[in-house]
């Protein structure tokens, strides 16, 4: 019995050959996701139906809102069938990522990296949540994974590449078109202002 567990324990924290890292980053109340050496990243909060579903006098009922507080505006988006190596790390509190259906769980610690990966089989929506008591909007920071096939996923990727380069192209122009600002000192204002001292 020890030796099939003992490495079942050594495949888990293996993340040799994995094929995407995404670095995971809590925070009160929302994650980060970002796409190692992709250039891509983005926050994922609780998705506005749930929001406003929440709030005290709100008059909407939970029980109209599809998958209550379990919804996000940005989700995860990986490839199916691939080994998807993931980095947490926390940026105040402790935070804990958790996707049920992966079997997998590790805590968001400020200040250190975890570690572990998941290879999710079938393309879909896969939810989790934060399982660290974190404060007060512990509740509301669900986990939401997408997966889609290879191509699927490369061609959200490059829209998510192209965006970040538009969203970037106003202050690249605006820095062009800046007049340039002399760097050189005189040295006879240099000298009136070390004599009026």
């Amino acid at each position: 019995m020890a030796v099939p567990a003992a490495k079942t324990l050594v495949k888990i924290d293996d993340t040799r050959g994995s094929e995407l890292t995404v670095k995971v980053t809590g925070y009160q109340w929302k994650w980060q996701y970002e796409y190692v050496g992709e250039g891509v990243s983005f926050f994922s909060t609780l998705a506005r139906p749930s929001d406003e579903a929440r709030q005290l006098n709100s008059g909407i009922a939970p029980t109209s809102v599809e998958n209550y507080l379990l919804e996000v505006d940005n989700p995860l988006v990986v490839p199916v069938g691939r080994k998807v190596r993931v980095l947490i790390t926390a940026n105040d509190v402790i935070h804990a990522w958790w996707v049920t259906d992966f079997g997998m769980k590790r805590d968001a610690i400020p200040g250190y990296i975890n570690e572990m990966w998941f290879n999710a089989e079938k393309p879909g929506i896969y939810r989790g949540q934060c399982a660290e008591l974190c404060g007060r909007d512990h509740g509301f920071m669900p986990v939401v994974v997408e997966v889609k096939p290879q191509d699927e996923f490369d061609a959200w990727l490059e829209a998510q590449k192209a965006a970040r380069q538009a969203a970037l192209a106003p202050a690249a122009r605006a820095a062009a078109l800046a007049p340039a600002v002399d760097t050189t000192v005189d040295p006879a204002t240099t000298l009136r202002v070390a004599n009026a001292e």
